[in-house]
């Protein structure tokens, strides 16, 4: 009888390793064009397939409390449009809302490429904040703590029923509020950044993705210090920008160059994968 238990006991134990899951997990933060303010209803035509929700790709979104309700997704949801928060006025009191982010193509690519894998994404992100001021990690106010309180608690969301996750790598899109910064300070506070997220994920290694802000003709000095920061730190690449458009004269991702600027990140955090 026991040792009919104890095989019984040895069965359902393996069947609930096996149906465990492994999660490979990419973090999305940054200012406006982190958070996307690309327009769902724009995604129409040969765009129309990146306006339906992803099943097999989560993201667990949320923005900060610096302009309004901390909006959030309530833990992990098909990777869709809307899960982004404008600022101001046109700030939504729900979501999904009407914009997104580069996460909608940045999740398909990597899903595309590792094949085989549960990608999740964790986006946390909000509009019109510096990273000398409001990322600042020294800063127990700004963004940073709930930035990585978030990510924490997405974390343990993942590996609460018996999964697994591991933090694969970051994106990072943020610098239009710091243009009037010398090349060399933002370089700095960028190149502490990518060191302080690394150590505080335990993640030492971990790929991480600048993209490069639009070139408006006054934000020469955060483009070379991204540039730079990308050339210099290692396991980190710079995700250019040229050939795409705004909606706005020069600042925000227009809906179709946001498809491509998730590609972007897409390929170039896989071959950073693959380097590591």
């Amino acid at each position: 009888m026991r040792r009919a238990l104890g095989a019984a006991a040895c069965g359902l134990l393996l069947a609930t390793a096996a149906r465990a899951e492994h999660f490979d997990v990419f973090v999305v933060a940054g200012q406006s064009n982190a958070d996307g303010r690309g327009a769902a209803a724009a995604l129409t035509g040969p765009l129309a397939k990146w306006a339906r929700p992803q099943d097999d790709v989560r993201i667990a979104y949320s923005c900060s409390s610096l302009r309004g309700p901390a909006l959030a997704s309530d833990g992990f949801q098909p990777l869709r449009p809307g899960w982004s928060v404008a600022p101001g006025k046109a700030r939504p009191t729900a979501l999904p809302s009407g914009t997104f982010g580069p996460e909608v193509s940045f999740g398909r690519g990597l899903a595309d490429r590792l094949k085989g894998k549960s990608v999740r994404l964790i986006k946390f992100a909000e509009g019109g904040t510096s990273l000398a001021k409001n990322w600042n990690p020294a800063d127990k106010a700004g963004l940073y703590p709930p930035f990585l309180a978030f990510t924490r608690t997405s974390m343990k969301a993942l590996t609460a029923g018996g999964d697994t996750a591991t933090v694969r790598g970051m994106i990072w899109h943020q610098g239009e509020s710091d243009a009037e910064l010398p090349a060399a300070e933002y370089e700095k506070q960028l190149t502490a950044f990518i060191g302080r997220v690394r150590t505080d994920l335990g993640v030492p290694a971990m790929p991480f993705g600048v993209g490069e802000v639009i070139d408006n003709g006054k934000r020469d000095t955060v483009r070379a210090a991204q540039k730079a920061t990308a050339a210099k730190v290692p396991g980190a690449f710079l995700v250019t920008v040229e050939g795409l458009t705004s909606s706005d004269g020069g600042t925000h991702f227009d809906a179709a160059s946001q498809i491509v600027l998730g590609e972007r990140f897409a390929a170039g955090m896989a071959k950073a994968l693959d380097a590591k």
